[in-house]
C-alpha cells in the first residue's frame, strides 16, 4: 500500500488531518442534492509514460474496478453509480452513470445520494491507470506499474527491494527525494528490521509491542504516535447459551479493567476503547451506553443473566487469528478477568487468515478476537460492515431492524450534523445490546531517523502517506 500511494493518484486524496483534498481532480461540484458529482481534471496531470491524464482514463479505471474479482473493498460504493450493477453483471458494455463531458470534465451520477461515495474515491483502489499500459501485451501491469503519482517505478527484486525515482512532470511539483528504496523482509522478521534500522540502513520503521526498549539508546530519533482509525474488539455470537443474553454480554465487557490492561500488558502503547468509532473519526463522541470497567456492576449483570438462563455456564471458546506474544498476553488478561466472575474460556488459534474468517462464518464460533481498520474516515466504514445484518463481515450475526434502517438512512443524509446525530444513535443502540466488546484503539506508531524531515502521519497510517514533501536533512530541496 505504501508503494501504491507513491505511484498512483486518484481523483481525490486524504490530507494528514483526513480532510478530502484535490488530487487529479483540481476541483469538483456536488449536484442534484448529492446524486451527482462533476469533476474537473487538472490539465497538467500526466502519467509516467508522459501521456496526459484524461476523463477516458477515469472512466476506464472505475469501470475496471466494477468487474474485478474478488471484489475490492471499494465495490459497494461504486455499485451506487447508475448502471454499475448491470455493468458488473455483464448486461451492458458501459457504465451509464460515468459520463464524459469533455477530456477534462467528468459527471458521475448515482442512483440515490450516497454520502460516503466521494470519500471512497480517496481509497487507493480508486487510483487512475492508463488503459494502454494495463492492456499492453506481454507485460503484467502489477510488475511494471505506470501511474501519475509523485514517484515512478524503477525495479522490483522479489523478496528483496522495490525502487522508485522522482517523477519530474508531477502536476503538484517535483519531489524533494531523488529516489525511494523499499527494503522487503520476507516473513516480516522484526529482528532483522530492528537491526538494519539501528545500523542506519533504514530511515523509518513501525514500532511494535515491546520494541521501544531496543531503541532507547539511540539519540535523536523521531517518534510518532497517534490513534489510528481502528478498533481491537471481541465479537460475540449471540445464538449460543448465555451469550445470547445482553446482561451476560455486558458482564463480560464490564469485567475487563481496560486501564490496567493498557498499563500492565500494552505498556501504554495503545488507548482504551469503550466505543466502536475511534477518536479521530468524524462524529466520534462519548455516549451514555459506553461500557464501564466496573467489576461489581459486572457481577450484578451476571446474576441477572443467571436468573434468566437455565443450566450451568459453559466453557466458552475464544478464537484468534493471531498467535503473537501480544495476542496471547491479551487473551490471558481477558481470561483472568472473566475467571473472577466464574466464567471459563479456552483459546483456539487459526493463523491462516482465510481459514480464520471461514471459521468465523461457521456456526461453531462463540467469541472471536478481531481488529478493524477503516478504509476511509467515515463512520459508515465502521458501523455498516460491523453491524449491518447483511454485511459479510458481521460475524456476530448481530441483527437489529432499527439499526439496519438507520444505517441505510445515514448514507443518504447530506446535512453533516443530522448525519452525526444518527450515527451516534446507531452506536448507542449497538453498545446497549453489547454484541461487541471494544478493548483498545490501535496506534500509528513509527520511528524515524534524525535526518528525516517533513513527516506528517495521518490516522490512516504511514502506509497511506505520500512522500512527495519528505526530505533528508542536508540534502538540497528540489523545487
Amino acid at each position: 500500500l505504501a508503494v501504491i500511494r507513491q505511484l498512483f493518484d486518484g481523483l481525490v486524496k486524504f490530507g494528514p488531518d483526513l480532510m478530502l483534498l484535490p488530487a487529479l481532480a483540481k476541483t469538483w461540484q456536488v449536484e442534484e442534492d448529492g446524486k451527482a458529482y462533476r469533476f474537473f481534471l487538472r490539465p497538467n496531470a500526466r502519467f509516467h509514460n508522459s501521456r496526459p491524464v484524461t476523463v477516458h482514463d477515469v472512466v476506464f479505471s472505475l469501470s475496471r474496478l466494477l468487474r474485478v474479482n474478488p471484489p475490492p473493498p471499494i465495490l459497494p460504493h461504486l455499485l451506487k453509480i447508475t448502471g454499475a450493477i448491470d455493468f458488473r453483471n455483464n448486461q451492458t458494455d458501459r457504465v451509464e452513470g460515468l459520463k464524459k463531458i469533455n477530456d477534462h470534465v467528468l459527471l458521475i451520477r448515482l442512483n440515490a445520494p450516497h454520502i460516503p461515495f466521494l470519500t471512497a474515491l480517496g481509497m487507493y483502489h480508486a487510483a487512475i491507470v492508463p488503459k494502454e499500459e494495463v492492456q499492453k501485451p506481454g507485460k503484467k501491469f502489477a510488475q511494471n506499474p505506470v501511474g501519475s503519482g509523485p514517484f515512478l517505478f524503477v525495479s522490483w527484486e522479489k523478496d528483496k527491494s522495490i525502487r522508485l525515482k522522482r517523477f519530474t512532470d508531477y502536476y503538484a511539483g517535483t519531489t524533494y527525494l531523488d529516489e525511494i528504496h523499499y527494503q522487503i523482509y520476507p516473513g516480516v522478521n522484526i529482528e532483522d528490521v530492528l537491526a538494519d534500522f539501528k545500523k542506519g540502513q533504514l530511515e523509518e520503521m513501525s514500532v511494535g509491542w515491546n520494541m521501544r526498549q531496543g531503541l532507547s539508546s539511540i539519540k535523536g530519533l523521531q517518534w510518532f504516535q497517534r490513534p489510528s482509525l481502528s478498533l481491537l474488539f471481541y465479537g460475540i455470537r449471540g445464538d449460543h447459551s448465555f451469550l445470547k443474553n445482553p446482561n451476560f454480554r455486558k458482564a463480560l465487557s464490564m469485567a475487563i479493567d481496560r486501564k490496567k490492561f493498557i498499563e500492565e500488558v500494552a505498556k501504554g502503547q495503545y488507548e482504551t476503547a469503550r466505543t466502536i468509532l475511534p477518536p479521530g473519526m468524524p462524529v466520534y463522541q462519548q455516549t451514555d451506553e459506553i461500557p464501564v470497567d466496573d467489576f461489581n456492576a459486572a457481577k450484578k449483570y451476571l446474576n441477572r443473566a443467571i436468573k434468566q438462563e437455565t443450566g450451568p455456564i459453559p466453557v466458552f471458546e475464544i478464537v484468534s487469528g493471531s498467535k503473537s506474544s501480544f495476542a496471547k498476553a491479551e487473551l490471558s488478561f481477558v481470561q483472568k478477568s472473566w475467571a473472577r466472575l466464574g466464567i471459563r474460556v479456552k483459546f483456539k488459534f487459526i493463523t491462516n487468515w482465510e481459514e480464520f474468517e471461514n471459521y468465523l462464518r461457521s456456526d461453531a464460533v462463540q467469541i472471536y478476537r478481531y481488529a478493524w481498520f477503516a478504509d476511509i474516515p467515515d463512520p459508515d466504514s465502521f458501523l455498516y460492515p460491523l453491524c449491518a445484518s447483511d454485511s459479510p463481515v458481521n460475524f456476530m450475526r448481530f441483527k437489529d431492524n432499527q439499526v439496519d434502517k438507520m444505517l441505510l438512512e445515514a448514507r443518504g443524509i447530506v446535512d453533516p450534523f443530522k448525519r452525526a446525530d444518527i450515527y451516534g444513535k446507531i452506536e448507542a443502540l449497538v453498545l446497549k445490546s453489547s454484541p461487541i466488546i471494544p478493548l483498545l484503539y490501535l496506534n500509528v506508531d513509527r520511528v524515524y531517523q534524525p535526518g528525516v524531515q517533513g513527516i506528517n502521519v495521518s490516522a490512516l497510517g504511514a502506509q497511506s502517506m505520500t512522500l512527495h514533501r519528505i526530505w533528508l536533512k542536508g540534502d538540497p530541496i528540489q523545487k
